[in-house]
């Protein structure tokens, strides 16, 4: 076939009409696959955000359930605890002084009350919280740091206790020990051998401190979940039409009012690596103001 049949035919094609349909048809096709790929790929994103919501809903149902647990664990037994422990380690060195000037015939006799009750160490669903704030939540900085050291604090709390609690058990398996050799070792007092076993009372710190830690960083953690969660909801809420209730945080006032929750003085050194950054017209006016003062200062001549 030569090229003067074969432009022949392509005049026929065209005059015919064919190659409108032909057009016409393969746009259709494309914008029609095009549409259907970006309609899946919406459907997609609408299931991803939803169920990441689930995933910000149940985790701060987690924290809530988790800081209650450790709120309650410190008004039972840890505040007192620390409280009995504070108020016999007063008593004795009050004793220890009034002995240095004490001239009676009759030498001074102390009694070492010693609470030596055990505590149940709490088990709470970290794992389960894990896999949600790991996993199946796209949350970064602060939070991400809250909650391994969350997790690292309910394991340290827990060895603790334990700790605690075998401590307390080689006590009672050696009474009567004599109230002086208790006493050394309830507040770890150096022995008339030089010895300082310090394990009880640093125990007890522990236990009072890892407490606080549970609360403090489970509360952080809860409380940036909600942040995130609300900002995720109104970005896709309009858009994709989602039908999921709002977030709500939880009320601490009454742990805050009974003075359980931790003051942040406590923790001013880990929340300053999380500062969050000025935005930049914040940037632009605190630069500007830092001129205007300078400039007041230090008029021109």
């Amino acid at each position: 076939m030569d090229w003067q049949s074969l432009l022949e035919i392509v005049r026929q094609f065209i005059a015919s009409g064919s190659l409108e349909i032909f057009v016409a048809g393969a746009f259709g096709a494309f914008f029609g696959a095009l549409g259907a790929q970006i309609a899946i790929s919406r459907n997609q994103t609408k299931r991803a955000v939803i169920a990441e919501l689930n995933s910000v809903s149940t985790a701060l149902a987690l924290c809530f359930a988790i800081s209650t647990r450790f709120i309650s664990l410190k008004q039972q037994h840890v505040r007192s605890m620390r409280d009995r422990y504070v108020q016999a380690q007063r008593t004795h060195d009050e004793f220890l002084e009034a002995g240095k000037t004490h001239k009676g015939p009759v030498p001074m006799v102390y009694e070492l009350e010693a609470d030596l009750q055990t505590i149940t160490p709490l088990k709470v669903p970290t794992e389960l919280l894990e896999r949600h704030v790991f996993e199946k939540i796209s949350i970064r900085g602060r939070a991400l740091a809250a909650a391994v050291d969350l997790v690292g604090a309910i394991d340290g709390l827990e060895k603790s206790i334990k700790f605690r609690n075998d401590l307390i058990t080689e006590f009672q398996q050696a009474s009567p020990l004599p109230s002086k050799v208790l006493a050394e070792k309830y507040f770890g007092m150096r022995t008339e051998e030089g010895i300082t076993d310090e394990k009880f009372p640093s125990s007890v710190t522990a236990i009072y401190e890892q407490t606080d830690d549970c609360i403090f960083f489970s509360r952080i953690l809860a409380d940036d979940l909600l942040e995130y969660g609300t900002k995720l909801r109104k970005r896709y809420a309009w858009k994709f039409r989602l039908h999921v209730p709002k977030l709500t945080g939880a009320d601490w006032s009454i742990a805050e009012n009974d003075g359980l929750l931790p003051p942040t003085s406590q923790y001013e050194k880990w929340l300053a690596g999380f500062k969050k950054k000025p935005k930049t017209f914040k940037r632009l006016t605190a630069k500007v103001l830092s001129f205007w003062e300078c400039s007041a200062r230090d008029p021109q001549p």
